[in-house]
């Protein structure tokens, strides 16, 4: 159970890595096929729980967003939230879609949502990111 405390703790490395984020084909289909979905008011979210603790991360963003900079503006907000709090995140792959009505807010707000609603989304359903995660370890996920 330290071990979420070593792994993404205070000290811990704060990166957004290759090894964060989901980019092999395989792995993307994978979440969307044996996903859990979870729509929140801004995002919706695909999660997949793993054995292995590290958490990727995949932002879909299509044009009914808006252009190139309004899209890039709500990946950056989502990853740089997700980078510092990769602890919530631990034993699961992660596919975000955004919408619509985040177009105009700045990074910061957006990251900001992304966390309030990924907290919501799994405090509803009675199992949260931490529990799953604790279970996994000990091998009854």
């Amino acid at each position: 159970m330290s071990f979420f405390v070593v792994e993404y703790g205070a000290n811990a490395d704060q990166g957004f890595t290759r090894t964060h984020r989901l980019r092999r084909k395989r792995d993307i289909d994978r979440v969307f096929r044996e996903g859990v979905r979870r729509n929140g008011r801004a995002f919706g979210f695909r999660i997949l729980w793993k054995d292995d603790p590290t958490p990727r991360l995949l932002v879909v963003t299509s044009r009914k967003l808006g252009k190139a900079v309004v899209r890039n503006r709500i990946r950056r907000g989502v990853r740089e939230a997700f980078r510092t709090h990769k602890g919530l995140f631990a034993h699961c792959d992660v596919v975000v879609i955004p919408r619509s009505e985040l177009a105009g807010l700045p990074a910061r707000e957006i990251g900001r949502r992304f966390i309030q609603e990924f907290r919501e989304v799994w405090d509803a359903s009675g199992d949260t990111p931490d529990q799953r995660g604790l279970r996994a370890e000990e091998g009854g996920a």
